[in-house]
């Protein structure tokens, strides 16, 4: 598996230590940067009250996605708005639920298929969005914070050797990164009348004019 959301609470593996089955690889989706995505759109929007996540419903990690964001939302003191759609055709309408607010949108395949039409979507309705990948950010979303596909794929590479060696995936641990990417872009920033702090600026890793 590469880039998995949860893959302990989806059953997938036992633990990232010890996956304990056939499948092994790289995870993602840990809860600092679940709850880091929160704090970040807070801190591009200081007066932000409400938080809307957009999940697709059939995600079986969506349970560990709205916890790792809850407890750092309380902090804040911002509201959290979970949305569910099972199809693109709800997108329009799931995003429209967002207005007054931001918007994070977990990682998700649907959603990476659909990101022009996401993240289009926001900028219209004018709300600030966080998602899980530069892709998103190029297509016109606000800002990302997520590990890089680059890293995740030359993971991949090592664990194919490992196992094409004769180790057994079920004792091979899951690899989770420690370097985060912080895209933004500023020419939705000022579609919506942002203005990104220097403290964010300075921080990213890739700024989009």
């Amino acid at each position: 598996m590469i880039n998995a959301g949860d893959p302990v609470g989806a059953g997938f593996v036992a633990s990232l230590p010890r996956p304990g089955g056939d499948l092994t690889g790289t995870s993602a989706a840990g809860e600092e940067v679940l709850s880091k995505q929160v704090e970040l759109l807070s801190d591009a929007v200081p007066k932000l009250k409400t938080v809307s996540v957009l999940m697709n419903s059939a995600n079986p990690a969506n349970g560990f996605f709205i916890n790792a964001m809850s407890s750092r939302a309380r902090i804040l003191g911002l509201r959290l708005d979970r949305i569910d759609v099972a199809a693109p055709g709800e997108v329009d309408g799931a995003v429209a639920r967002a207005k007054g607010g931001a918007l994070v949108v977990v990682t998700d395949p649907m959603f990476f298929r659909h990101r022009l039409q996401i993240a289009g979507l926001a900028l219209r309705s004018r709300v600030p969005s966080i998602f899980s990948g530069r892709e998103y950010v190029q297509a016109g979303g606000l800002m990302s914070y997520l590990s890089s596909n680059t890293w995740h794929w030359r993971s991949a590479a090592s664990f194919v050797d490992k196992i094409l060696k004769g180790v057994k995936a079920a004792d091979i641990p899951v690899e989770q990164p420690t370097k985060f990417d912080l895209v933004l872009n500023l020419k939705t920033a000022a579609a919506l009348g942002i203005t990104i702090p220097q403290s964010l600026l300075h921080r990213a890793d890739e700024v989009i004019q």
